[in-house]
């Protein structure tokens, strides 16, 4: 939920920079050159990640060739968006926030751990679900109890266990919500599939080879065609995917650090070959864009991250108690029949 703020605080050095007044931003031809030769065998830049703040750097992933050392790694570099200098060089997954990230959805397991978590949460689910039905309140006596309206004594496992439901059932949507879409990232092939998610086009570019590739003029084309949209990430012409792609959020996008809307332009004209507008995706398709900023709380903004860490919180209440009840269930002396 915080992961590129708490990033910035642990690596100031190499994230955040001090930006003199009036100082102009680099071209993007620059900041695309220093993330090509920042490491020798680097192929291409797959993704240019636009900086978070005026006080940060941009972010570039770049693919490296097979006799690199570096090849299959998720290699970042690090480059001031003022004079396009290389601040760091680093491999995701090696550092604090990028391995909690990595822990967090794979257990540092590859694709074994992330399939782990994935039926581990279904069964989650199921439990989730038996919990509520063993759990809700079914007549007004158990309601009162529920919400303590009758002040009377109650021992420790009584107050532990009315914690249990009352804490389960406040965070209930907000905890289906995250099984369900952190399901669906882990299966994300098969909701592909059921939410229909855009693919990218399969385009055939013809170049110039006498013209040369006009990478600070692909910004002003994107401005044109959507004055609105806000670029988010670059992403240099491959011989797989020709085209120049430009990733772009729109004011009611929910992927607030991402964007959900594409253009794929002519590296060399600026021309518009292909588009992905959010605008005019099926609420079926829409839906698959909502998963992750649901997941994270990006979605609704800093409300929708707190919540999602208040009821990381709540989980952690719903784990103890309940471990706590059914040691007590499981290991409580047995009365003596006299």
């Amino acid at each position: 939920m915080f992961d590129h703020a708490i990033d910035e605080w642990l690596n100031s050095d190499i994230l955040l920079t001090n930006v003199v007044a009036g100082s102009s931003p680099a071209p993007i031809s620059e900041v695309m050159s220093a993330a090509k030769t920042a490491l020798p065998d680097t192929s291409y830049v797959s993704s240019l990640r636009k900086p978070r703040h005026e006080n940060t750097v941009f972010m570039a992933y770049v693919e490296m060739q097979k006799q690199s050392p570096y090849y299959g790694k998720r290699m970042e570099v690090l480059i001031n968006p003022y004079t396009a200098e290389v601040t760091a060089v680093r491999e995701w997954g090696h550092y604090f926030t990028s391995f909690i990230y990595l822990l967090h959805f794979t257990l540092l397991l590859d694709e074994y751990g992330a399939l782990f978590l994935g039926f581990l949460a279904i069964l989650i689910l199921l439990n989730v679900i038996i919990g509520v039905y063993l759990g809700w309140p079914k007549s007004k006596a158990a309601w009162d109890w529920l919400l303590a309206r009758k002040h009377r004594k109650t021992p420790l496992i009584g107050k532990l266990r009315r914690w249990h439901i009352l804490t389960g059932l406040i965070s209930l949507p907000v905890f289906v919500i995250l099984i369900l879409t952190g399901i669906s990232m882990i299966f994300h092939d098969q909701t592909e599939a059921i939410f229909d998610r855009p693919q990218p086009p399969k385009l055939v570019v013809d170049n110039d080879p006498a013209q040369s590739i006009a990478i600070d003029s692909w910004l002003p084309s994107v401005k044109t065609h959507w004055p609105d949209a806000e670029w988010m990430r670059i992403g240099q012409p491959t011989t797989a995917s020709p085209a120049a792609t430009i990733t772009i959020r729109k004011a009611n996008d929910p992927r607030k650090t991402g964007g959900s809307s594409m253009l794929w332009l002519h590296p060399q004209t600026n021309q518009v070959l292909a588009e992905q507008n959010y605008d005019k995706l099926s609420v079926r398709q829409k839906t698959a864009f909502w998963l992750f900023p649901l997941h994270s709380g990006e979605a609704l903004h800093m409300p929708g991250r707190l919540l999602v860490f208040i009821c990381g919180l709540l989980t952690t209440i719903l784990t103890i108690a309940g471990g706590w009840l059914w040691y007590k269930r499981k290991f409580r002396p047995k009365r003596r029949l006299t």
